[in-house]
């Protein structure tokens, strides 16, 4: 699995890909392309943003029948996705700062009615980072993972997975309305910043 280390690799990846699109439409050639996104269990998968162009790809060689989109400075082509086979949800989010409670809600309901019914699901994000990361958790601990388990499973399989400390406080909010109990912000930041520490 490839795992990318700062927004700006990201970014410049982003860019090579747009690139790659571009080539393709002018050439009419099809290129590899490889999605940003790492698999958090056999149907659940959290990454950055794609290119609307690859939404057919992203359905026919990755499996995804359904995508939850948390930028509130973009928003996937609703239209062009379910033209591609893909259901739509969209939870506009500030980057940096949580998905209100009712959102998370709405996400983790979203995703679990997909998945029981053996669809694959995105959750995304402009750079998979802390808005996708932190709906993802909610959905790990919807499937039965404690929490500091959750972040320590969601970090494994995607290294660059590190909510803000606004979105630590808005997780915790959300795990008291199920009756859990949040890590301590400590226990937290050891697992959720832990690459920033390694180079």
């Amino acid at each position: 699995m490839r795992t990318t280390v700062t927004r700006e690799s990201e970014d410049e990846e982003e860019d090579a890909n747009q690139e790659e699109d571009e080539e393709d439409r002018v050439t009419g050639t099809q290129s590899s392309w490889t999605p940003d996104l790492h698999w958090l269990t056999d149907s659940l998968a959290i990454g950055g943003c794609f290119p609307i162009e690859r939404a057919a790809e992203l359905a026919g060689s990755h499996g995804i029948t359904a995508v939850v989109d948390l930028r509130e400075e973009d928003r996937d082509d609703e239209e062009r996705l379910r033209a591609a086979g893909i259901d739509f949800l969209h939870l506009p989010t500030p980057d940096l700062l949580p998905a209100s409670t009712d959102m998370l809600d709405r996400g983790v309901r979203f995703a679990r009615e997909h998945i029981e019914r053996g669809e694959k699901v995105l959750i995304h994000c402009q750079h998979g980072i802390g808005r996708s990361a932190l709906l993802s958790l909610c959905i790990l601990v919807d499937q039965g993972r404690e929490p500091l388990d959750a972040l320590l499973h969601a970090k494994g399989a995607r290294e660059v997975v590190s909510p803000s400390f606004d979105q630590y406080r808005g997780w915790a909010e959300w795990l008291r309305t199920r009756g859990k109990t949040a890590p301590d912000y400590h226990s937290f930041g050891c697992i959720a910043y832990r690459h920033l520490a390694n180079g």
